[in-house]
């Protein structure tokens, strides 16, 4: 009986697993070849927020225009349902934290795809809010805290998942101070006039590499097997690359803010 039971949760396991995938893999590949044919036709859309932020070592910026553009259309139709962006920036948050018990009980895929979706409607609030023109910066605020909130849920679930082991725990947790850093130093420097330059591990980054550690990870495990007695493997080594950039890369924004508040400081003193 009890090896039924380890067969129907493996069983079960498995099936959530390549949903996921086929879920996540038709949005991406109808996004990627509907703005392909977009591009050849009348060529690509510019987006002022894009542009700021730019493209990454994972995500590059043809592959983020065409994600940013296959959701304006729910984004505008939401617009004209009269939807408010604070009830998307919620809707967001509950999904995003619904990763988190998802993730601790084993269901990395399905946890990824739920967590997938909340960042998606966390995109959309500022699409309509400037489809509609209710951009405030109380809905920015709100957004900014939420986001924290998401942030942590998936790797405080890896982290209550993985409470057998203090190392294999100890990594999302990681992963999650790495993250909130990079966040808090950018946001810090801009209240004080100070914009950074763009780096790796912003929040889209982020998403994209959980996302893939939680979904599509699970599937190398027979073959990477338990390397250390790790459970699933190649999912803590993507959350470890996660970790030690997203803090490298928080040591190195506060460096940048340091130097140019100093050299702003210094200039305001010559005058």
């Amino acid at each position: 009986m009890q090896l039924e039971g380890v067969i129907s949760h493996t069983s079960t396991i498995a099936t959530s697993t390549l949903i996921a995938v086929g879920t996540v893999a038709t949005f991406f590949l109808t996004a990627v070849s509907a703005y392909a044919v977009r591009t050849l036709l009348v060529g690509r859309r510019q987006d002022p927020k894009l542009q700021r932020l730019g493209g990454t070592m994972l995500l590059g910026a043809w592959f983020m225009e065409a994600v940013y553009w296959s959701i304006r259309a729910p984004g505008k139709l939401f617009a004209r349902l009269g939807v408010k962006p604070d009830t998307l920036t919620i809707t967001s948050l509950v999904l995003t934290l619904a990763a988190g018990p998802i993730a601790a009980s084993g269901h990395f895929s399905t946890a990824g795809l739920v967590f997938l979706i909340g960042a998606a409607f966390d995109a959309l609030d500022g699409m309509v809010a400037r489809e509609t023109g209710l951009v405030k910066r109380s809905g920015a605020v709100l957004d900014s805290v939420l986001d924290r909130y998401a942030d942590a849920a998936p790797m405080i679930g890896l982290a209550v998942f993985y409470r057998f082991s203090i190392w294999q725990m100890l990594i999302p947790l990681a992963a999650l101070l790495g993250s909130q850093l990079v966040s808090y130093v950018r946001a810090k420097a801009e209240s004080m006039g100070l914009n950074l330059p763009s780096t790796l591990m912003r929040r889209h980054e982020r998403v994209a590499y959980i996302s893939g550690a939680l979904i599509i990870a699970p599937m190398l495990s027979p073959v990477l097997e338990s390397p250390l007695g790790a459970i699933h493997p190649g999912t803590l080594t993507i959350i470890l690359i996660v970790a030690i950039v997203s803090n490298v890369v928080a040591v190195r924004l506060l460096l940048a803010a340091r130097r140019g508040l100093d050299a702003a400081d210094a200039e305001s003193e010559a005058k």
